[in-house]
This record gives C-alpha cells, structure tokens and sequence, in this order.
C-alpha cells in the first residue's frame, strides 16, 4: 500500500531533481560535457545509465529519451546490450510490482473499454501481442507488462516478448542516430 502512494511522490520529485540540477548546472547538460564526463567515468557511467533504465518503469517513464541518449554516448554494441538489460530488468521489476501498485484498477477505470479490449487480445494471442506492443514507439511498453502480470501470463513469456519487440526497436534507433551523427 505504501508503495502506491510513494510511486507519485518519487516520479515528482526525480522530475524535480533534474529540472534544478538543470537550471542551477546547465553546463554539465551539454553534449560536450556529458561525452567526457562518461569517457572518464565509463563503468559508473554505464551503471547509472543501467540502473535508470531499470527503475523507470515503475514510475512510468518512457524509455526513448533514455535510450537515445545512451545511443549517443555509448558504443552502439554497449547501448544495445545495457539498453536491453535495462529494459528487461525494468518490466521484471513491473511484472513483479504490478498489483501492489494498482496500476490495473486504474487502467479499468480509467479506460475500461480499451483495457478489456486489451486483455481480451492479451488473452488470445500474449506473445505476439507483448512483441507486438514492445515494436511500437509511441506506446508505452511498460503498460503492457502491467496488463500481462494481472491477467497472470508467465514472466519469462513477458520478457521473451518484450525483448523481441525493444530488439527490434533499439536497433532501428541505433541505426538511424549512428546514420544521422556521422553525417
């Protein structure tokens, strides 16, 4: 129960965070600095980029901005590899919270119709559903972990789909942001 109500409390106040470490820092926010703070710092770099990528699931924050940035910072084989883990870490730990947060009566509240249309798709087809979503940039994938723990679909069939689809997705990014920065 305390973990529903911590959830808003943490996401506000990362945002918060970040927009003070912004405006009071705005030079260690540049693209020059963050390049030479992560070649000197690489492993701890790596760790962090890892452990953000891994809790920001549980308060709903997206991934592409993360994953851009990793794209541009890191070693294109580095990114994907961290990127996925992140990401796979990320939905167990949503897999595993998904009913202590409550984040399925909300949903039903909310949306009841999508949400019934969802899980009836969920129900029929959960691999190529999960994957399906997981593809998609502008849907969030974390939401369809949520869905999939409360309909009680197995972990490993979760991370299996989910892997397929950010896979997919990362490397399409990583393609394209590597095409575009060498030119």
């Amino acid at each position: 129960m305390w973990l529903r109500r911590a959830v808003p409390f943490i996401w506000v106040s990362l945002v918060a965070f970040g927009l003070m470490a912004y405006l009071r820092y705005p030079e260690c926010f540049n693209l020059t600095a963050l390049e030479g703070t992560t070649a000197e710092h690489h492993a701890v770099a790596l760790l962090v980029y890892f452990l953000i990528l891994s809790i920001r699931g549980l308060v709903l924050v997206p991934s592409t901005p993360l994953l851009i940035s990793g794209i541009v910072l890191f070693d294109p084989l580095e990114a994907f590899v961290v990127s996925m883990l992140g990401i796979l870490t990320s939905s167990t730990l949503v897999h595993c919270c998904a009913r202590h947060l409550g984040f399925d009566a909300v949903l039903e509240r909310r949306y009841p119709e999508q949400a019934g249309q969802i899980r009836a798709h969920l129900m029929e087809h959960q691999f190529p559903v999960i994957a399906g979503w997981s593809i998609c940039p502008v849907v969030p994938t974390d939401l369809v972990v949520y869905l999939a723990a409360t309909l009680r679909v197995p972990l490993w069939k979760c991370l299996v789909g989910v892997g397929a689809g950010e896979a997919g997705l990362l490397s399409l990014y990583i393609l394209i942001l590597r095409a575009v920065l060498a030119a």
